[in-house]
């Protein structure tokens, strides 16, 4: 009987022996397959590449009087020099007088004309003379800025100036500015996008309600016929929308 008993131990001591390498052998291979998945996967992640562009556009700023050959124009009717720098040959602008008369000959006044408006550009800027002699008379000229850059842009606070005047001037004559075509007066804040122009219309009236007729010496400075003030210069500022 006691044979039997040991004889039963030893069989179940080797039972649990076989139990346990077949567990440690099938963490073995449990170990191994995880190996190679790993390493399977950190092939295939060093063989991923990812390949491709990117490409930023350079933008850029360019807001200004448009280049255009009708960046300024005048009512018809109305006798407007514009740009005479770029004559050929060239007149100084600031070396012609509205209203003045010049003959190419003196003694034959079919060859006489009557100098008009003057209105020209530099830089950014356009400048313009005129003749105004009594009340309601009236000059008026359209100026075409462009946005030939990618950025958009809006009119900047006190965008919209008009500069030169003298202050007799400012006492005889009335100055307004609007978009072209319509009674709308540019304001901070509108905008010019990429791409688009817009016209501006300004107008300079003598005023109605002035009852006297000026002096010599006061039609000059209404005018900038002094030298003090003149010529009058028309901006528009844009920054960044």
């Amino acid at each position: 009987m006691e044979k039997d008993i040991k004889e039963i131990e030893r069989e179940n001591r080797i039972s649990e022996r076989k139990a346990r390498r077949k567990k440690e052998g099938f963490v073995l291979v449990l170990v191994i397959l995880l190996a190679g998945i790993t390493i399977g996967f950190s092939t295939l992640s060093t063989n991923l590449n990812i390949n491709g562009t990117s490409k930023i556009k350079n933008n850029t700023w360019d807001v200004e009087p448009s280049d255009d050959s009708d960046v300024i124009t005048c009512p018809t009717g109305e006798n407007c020099i514009i740009n005479p720098q770029n004559e050929q040959p060239p007149r100084n602008p600031e070396d012609l007088t509205p209203g003045e008369q010049v003959c190419t000959d003196a003694s034959n006044p079919a060859t006489c004309t009557t100098t008009g408006p003057v209105v020209w550009m530099s830089g950014d800027t356009i400048y313009f003379k005129h003749l105004l002699e009594k009340p309601t008379d009236t000059f008026t000229f359209d100026a075409k800025f462009e946005n030939n850059g990618t950025i958009d842009a809006k009119i900047a606070t006190n965008g919209v100036q008009i500069n030169g005047f003298t202050s007799t001037a400012a006492d005889f004559l009335d100055y307004k500015v609007v978009y072209k075509g319509t009674n709308t007066v540019p304001q901070a804040g509108d905008t010019l996008a990429a791409g688009e122009a817009k016209y501006f219309t300004v107008t300079v009236t003598y005023k109605p309600s002035v009852d006297t007729l000026p002096t010599t010496e006061q039609l000059a400075a209404i005018n900038g016929q002094d030298g003090n003030g003149a010529p009058t210069s028309f901006t528009v500022t844009y920054e960044q929308a």
